[in-house]
């Protein structure tokens, strides 16, 4: 089956926070994952890096094949994502 995310090492800091520490998966196609833990666990920060929203601080990171860091225009044409809140309401008019 083709990989279609892949992290080696992935890590991420909010200045001494480390927000994601090391994270290692491969997701082939087919597959379903579910991301689970606690609040401050990392699951959200995870996502942003897989997005191509926020850089990772280490590791490296490929979705649908393309480097989030490298190439992340390729990463959001390739993926779709909605977050709990969206961070335009309060600039959308009528």
């Amino acid at each position: 089956m083709a990989v279609v995310l892949e992290t080696i090492g992935l890590t991420r800091y909010f200045g001494q926070v480390v927000a994601a520490d090391g994270i290692s998966l491969r997701i082939e196609a087919g597959e379903r994952v579910g991301i689970v833990g606690p609040n401050g666990a990392g699951k959200t920060t995870t996502i942003r890096i897989l997005a191509s929203l926020v850089a990772p601080d280490g590791g490296r990171a490929r979705v649908a094949g393309f480097d989030v860091a490298e190439d992340p225009a390729a990463v959001h044409s390739a993926i779709g994502h909605m977050p709990e809140l969206f961070g335009l309401y309060d600039e959308l008019t009528v």
